[in-house]
This record gives structure tokens, C-alpha cells and sequence, in this order.
């Protein structure tokens, strides 16, 4: 996978950007917010400001959020660590 210092999105033409942060290995309770919202995975985006990992049960599973298309996600430090 390839880390960019800058990138810039234009805005979805197809459906809505979300952003979330502070994830912190929650992957269920997103996902129980992106059923709530009617996410579209094969319209929407996810734009995540950081902080995927760390405290939560399911850290790993959460990281992995990043090989999704749908999802981009800027570094935390506990991704940096």
C-alpha cells in the first residue's frame, strides 16, 4: 500500500462523503453507524481523520477498513506508532 503526505478527493459525484474519527478499533459500533445513516458502499465514501486503531476489540479488523475503495483514512499516531 502506498502512504501519501498530501492527496487531495474531489468531492463524490456519485453519492456522500462521511467523515468520522476516532475509530479506535470500534469496527461494529461504525458499522452499526453506517447502517444507521444508509451507507452505500457502492456510492458513498468514508473520509477517516485518524486514530483507527488502538483501545478498542477489533483493532485489526478496523485497519483493514483501508483496502476498502469506499474508504480513505489520514494517519493517527497510533497508526504511526
Amino acid at each position: 500500500m502506498k502512504i501519501r503526505r498530501c492527496h487531495c478527493l474531489p468531492a463524490s459525484q456519485r453519492g456522500r462523503d462521511r467523515v468520522v474519527g476516532d475509530l479506535h478499533g470500534h469496527r461494529g459500533l461504525f458499522e452499526q453507524a453506517l447502517d444507521h445513516l444508509r451507507f452505500d458502499p457502492g456510492r458513498d465514501r468514508v473520509l477517516s481523520v485518524g486514530d483507527l486503531i488502538d483501545r478498542g476489540p477489533d483493532s485489526l479488523d478496523t485497519l483493514s477498513l483501508v483496502e476498502q475503495p469506499w474508504f480513505r483514512a489520514v494517519l493517527g499516531n497510533p497508526e504511526l506508532m
